[in-house]
């Protein structure tokens, strides 16, 4: 349950039509500071005004979250593209086939990403949280791959002080804590309406699909932290969003999410630091015929072979 609002000390003003809407400027700074993904508003120059309904809106510039979850075989075609895209970036066999639990937990993942991380990240940066409905978010591929998130500015959530409460879209709420609430069940809410469409269509059970959430949260804030130049602020907002201190056996703090967050340091076998996490959930990568490695945050990982791998890279 979301908090209660903090009432307005004045009515709300009176805003120009051709002034900005306030997350204009917060989704331009997070697509400056954010490599792997572009971020854009629904209404800029670069997007179409109104909604796109092609025949297939695979192949469409940009894909309405609504129109994708009104429409389950857009998953299907989604996980064929997936299928063919891993097939050539790992040079899977002509006579081999990308398992069906990689095309989908690779699909689980994305399209998490896109309520999730633009939440995560104008939480982290600007202290505001947008309405995450799936009427409010496109997005777009690459060839199979997320590449481009796109808000449509409407209601947000925020604290008493940000210099916009006063407009008509903004809701003030008490403190971060209300605020790191209403990011946890906007995302919640997407998810579970993604969940219901999609979890017919893959042999995960509940638990797993819902630590895919909790992950895709918890890196979401993570990658805020780092693309705003401090991975320890990103770790205190996910401590802040999803609960500290999980430990196994223990009941999740915030249910259906899986786990607190898990984000901590660790040492490679270099003696370097970094900044990771312990994933719930898998993207089965690794099922792959010809791979051999897991990936570094995999669950199936121990503490001393995640060092190892991470010792490997040429970075930090």
């Amino acid at each position: 349950m979301l908090h209660a609002a903090v009432p307005h000390k004045q009515s709300a003003e009176v805003v120009d039509p051709h002034r900005a809407h306030p997350l204009t400027a917060s989704v331009a700074a997070v697509d400056r500071a954010v490599r792997l993904l572009s971020f854009r508003v629904i209404g800029d120059s670069r997007l179409p005004a109104g909604p796109q309904v092609p025949p297939d809106p695979l192949v469409a510039d940009w894909i309405e979250c609504d129109q994708a979850l009104c429409d389950p075989a857009f998953f299907t075609r989604w996980r064929a593209k997936v299928a063919r895209w891993l097939t050539e970036q790992h040079a899977v066999p002509a006579q081999a086939s990308v398992p069906e639990k990689t095309t989908g937990g690779y699909v689980l993942q994305w399209y998490l990403v896109v309520p999730t991380y633009i939440g995560a990240l104008l939480f982290h940066s600007a202290r505001r949280v947008p309405t995450l409905a799936p009427q409010q978010l496109r997005f777009r591929l690459g060839s199979a791959a997320l590449r481009e998130v796109a808000l449509r500015p409407g209601r947000f959530w925020c604290l008493p002080g940000d210099p916009e409460a006063g407009h008509p879209d903004a809701v003030p709420v008490p403190d971060e804590a209300a605020l790191a609430t209403v990011l946890r069940d906007q995302v919640i809410a997407h998810a579970s309406r993604f969940l219901f469409v999609y979890g017919s269509q893959v042999r995960f059970g509940r638990r797993t699909r819902w630590a895919t959430v909790t992950d895709v949260l918890d890196s979401g804030l993570l990658l805020a932290g780092r693309a705003f130049g401090s991975p320890q602020a990103g770790a205190s907002d996910a401590r802040l969003v999803l609960g500290a201190g999980d430990t196994p056996g223990r009941h999740p703090p915030y249910k259906p999410l899986t786990s607190a967050s898990t984000i901590c340091e660790l040492v490679d076998d270099r003696g370097r630091t970094h900044w990771t996490r312990r994933r719930g959930s898998c993207c089965f990568l690794y099922a792959l015929p010809g791979i051999e490695r897991p990936c570094a945050s995999c669950p199936r990982l121990a503490a001393v072979d995640r060092a190892h791998i991470y010792g490997t890279l040429d970075q930090a």
